[in-house]
């Protein structure tokens, strides 16, 4: 996460952690990263995995400040994810002024209807 703080001129990205011991720590540390870049094409994958909301809130934060996003996919599931980081993600959706398609996914997640 905190590398990326460095890749200024990052336009696109793809991460894909399936099935591993990432937690909230780590988690917020790659959130904390995103909000530095000019992305504008994101595929983020965190599937069976240890994050919940401390990761998902830090996740929208960071996304909301990336208002030149044109494309995003979050495949957030079989994580401890709830209400408030459905919040956190829909706040965030609105600072996409340019964005033509998104895509979120949280299945076998904590979500109810409030989030």
């Amino acid at each position: 996460g905190t590398a990326l703080k460095f890749c200024r001129k990052l336009e696109k990205a793809k991460l894909v952690l399936y099935n591993t011991k990432l937690t909230d720590v780590g988690g917020q540390a790659l959130a904390s990263g995103l909000d530095r870049l000019n992305m504008q094409d994101l595929d983020l994958r965190l599937r069976a995995t240890e994050v919940a909301d401390k990761t998902g809130v830090a996740l929208g934060q960071s996304l909301s400040k990336c208002s030149n996003m044109l494309k995003l996919n979050l495949e957030l599931e079989d994580t401890q994810m709830t209400d408030a980081t459905g919040v956190a993600l829909g706040q965030a959706l609105r600072s996409f002024l340019k964005v033509t398609k998104v895509e979120i996914s949280m299945n076998r997640t904590k979500l109810t209807d409030r989030g």
